[in-house]
């Protein structure tokens, strides 16, 4: 049969897809192969440093090793290998420091490591302080200085740090400085806030610049306590004269956040902000009377005192309501001193007047002798109120009604009471054992007294100074120039003590400067029957222009007596005879 190929006959062969291209495992493994080597070649960079700081920091681990046994020789082969590998590793870099810092033989280089690794990571404690220590070593004094200056002041205020701040002074020249500073840290024999406080307090009196700004310093650590010395501090923060705006009004808020917070203590602060924004007084004195009405917070008196402090006393006025303060012991004397300081005397004698005030019988009488010597010039009810006060004062032996009395009978200049009332006090705080106290308030009975001229109290209060302080010159001059001006006790006289005294001052609570020894030998040979030797003494004597005015005009009568006229008068015509005793008044005469 004949093969016949028919087109009509025959179907269409579907479409059928391809059949998939199998990869052989070898390619798998070459393309596996390949890629591996990609990454191996983008991140050998990364590989390699990690390599060099694993071997690195077994170098480094090595050199501690070998520091700890002093084996130098290994500890350096080790570090020059963790060097070359990773220098800038913080493990290697640390290596360094521990060797630089035991064999001590480059200050430099002990620095340098440190700065490297304060760029890395922040320094501990121990590594500031060894820092600036060794930049002081390597005379970067300039440098030390500001490492100090950004310790916190945690680190900056305690011993460690007191010590690197007295290494920077000494490095600086300034070593009186640095020795109140090495004092201070040897002092820190504890370590709690109020010690610290009670030696910032100390510290703030100090004459150096430096330990003044570590108390300032240490304050302001302590204020962000949460303890009652903050608020300590805090007060004494925002009395400091160098108080900024905006320290001010930090404190503000770190009172603000206080657990302790109270109303005092808050308007401390707001003190400090009247004197830094004065133009602002009136509106921030409205808004704490405001708040403290909104919130009830803390007490009236509280408020009302802060306000006498700042004399707003128009406030004080509106705030207490006058049958409130007559049954307050604390509101007032408040209101007393409000009426006194707007002078509204006629209405200050009424409430004083008034039965049965809340107050010692004493304080209102204090205040109307100053009320009457505002309305009867002259003088005659102060004067019987004070004189009254001063014996019940006595009588109850009431130190502080003494000290009151003798202020504001100094301030009347009713200098006779005053003398009394000083010398009182002097008395009372002595037989306390205030010796500081009562030399004070003694020196101000011999002003009082030289005002008064009382040269009886004057002689009498100088014998007492002399002896609570046996030893001083000062006052065994004055008390001999006394006696000899007049003519009293001269028996008592050491002569020889005089002729073997020095010419050096000597300084108390209130400065005082010795009288010349050959003016006092002088005298005395003039006193003693010994006229011959006064113009020998007077020759010693080569500036009494510079003397105070009792002792110019007792030189000007010596420098008469012994024929020396040209020279007295110059002294005596310049010497206002109104301030002098009478004793003197006498040699001022001779000489004119």
């Amino acid at each position: 049969m004949a093969f016949e190929f028919n087109t009509d006959s025959q179907q269409e062969i579907p479409d059928m897809a391809p059949p998939k291209e199998r990869i052989s495992r070898f390619h798998i493994l070459v393309l596996l192969a390949f890629g591996i080597l990609v990454i191996i070649l983008l991140s050998w960079g990364s590989i390699s440093t990690a390599v060099r700081t694993a071997l690195a920091r077994r170098n480094a681990k090595e050199a501690r090793e070998a520091i700890a046994t002093q084996d130098w020789s290994r500890a350096y082969q080790s570090l020059a290998l963790a060097r070359q590998r990773a220098p800038e590793d913080t493990e290697v870099i640390r290596a360094m420091v521990a060797f630089y810092q035991v064999t001590g033989s480059d200050p430099s280089g002990l620095a340098q490591q440190l700065r490297l690794l304060a760029a890395q990571q922040p320094l501990t404690e121990e590594e500031d302080l060894l820092l600036g220590r060794s930049l002081i070593a390597s005379g970067k004094t300039a440098e030390a200085r500001g490492v100090y200056e950004k310790l916190p002041l945690g680190n900056s205020t305690h011993k460690p740090g007191l010590e690197l701040l007295s290494s920077i002074l000494t490095a600086e020249g300034h070593t009186k400085e640095a020795a109140e500073i090495t004092r201070r840290a040897s002092s820190q024999t504890t370590d709690s806030p109020e010690t610290h406080l009670e030696a910032a307090l100390e510290d703030r009196k100090s004459t150096f610049v430096e330990v003044r700004q570590h108390a300032r310093k240490q304050l302001w650590q302590l204020a962000d306590l949460n303890t009652k010395v903050a608020l300590e501090a805090i007060a004494k923060l925002a009395s400091d004269p160098a108080l900024t705006l905006a320290e001010a009004k930090r404190l503000l808020d770190q009172v603000g956040r206080h657990p302790l917070e109270n109303l005092p203590a808050r308007l401390g602060v707001i003190s400090a902000l009247l004197r830094l924004q004065p133009e602002l007084r009136t509106q921030i004195v409205a808004e704490e009377i405001a708040r403290f009405q909104a919130r009830n917070k803390g007490g009236l008196e509280e408020m009302t005192y802060w306000l006498m402090t700042e004399k707003q006393n128009e406030a004080i006025f509106k705030l207490i309501p006058r049958h409130l303060a007559m049954n307050s012991r604390e509101l007032y004397p408040i209101l007393m001193q409000a009426l006194a300081q707007e002078k509204r005397w006629e209405e200050l004698k009424e409430l004083l007047m008034t039965p049965r005030p809340p107050v010692p019988k004493s304080l209102v009488n204090l205040a109307l002798a100053e009320v009457q010597s505002q309305l009867q010039p002259d003088m005659r009810e102060t004067r019987l109120l004070l004189q009254g006060t001063l014996e019940s004062a006595r009588l109850e032996n009431n130190d502080a009604t003494l000290y009151t009395v003798a202020s504001l009978a100094e301030k009347l200049n009713l200098t006779d009471i005053a003398v009394i009332a000083y010398k009182d006090a002097g008395d009372k705080a002595a037989a306390a054992g205030k010796l500081e106290a009562a030399v004070l308030h003694l020196q101000k009975a011999v002003e009082m007294a030289q005002r008064a001229k009382d040269s009886t109290a004057l002689l009498a209060v100088s014998r007492t100074l002399h002896e609570l302080r046996p030893s001083s010159a000062v006052f065994s001059d004055r008390l001999i120039y006394l006696r000899l001006i007049l003519g009293v006790e001269m028996e008592t006289i050491d002569l020889s003590k005089l002729r073997n005294a020095s010419s050096l001052h000597e300084a108390f609570t209130i400065t005082l400067e010795r009288i010349p020894p050959p003016l006092l030998l002088a005298l005395a040979a003039y006193r003693l029957g010994d006229p011959g030797s006064v113009p020998k003494h007077l020759t010693d004597l080569t500036d009494a222009a510079g003397l105070p005015a009792g002792q110019r005009a007792v030189a000007a009568g010596l420098l008469s007596l012994a024929g020396r006229q040209d020279r007295a008068y110059q002294i005596a015509e310049k010497v206002p005879a109104t301030l002098l005793l009478n004793e003197e008044r006498v040699f001022l005469q001779r000489a004119r």
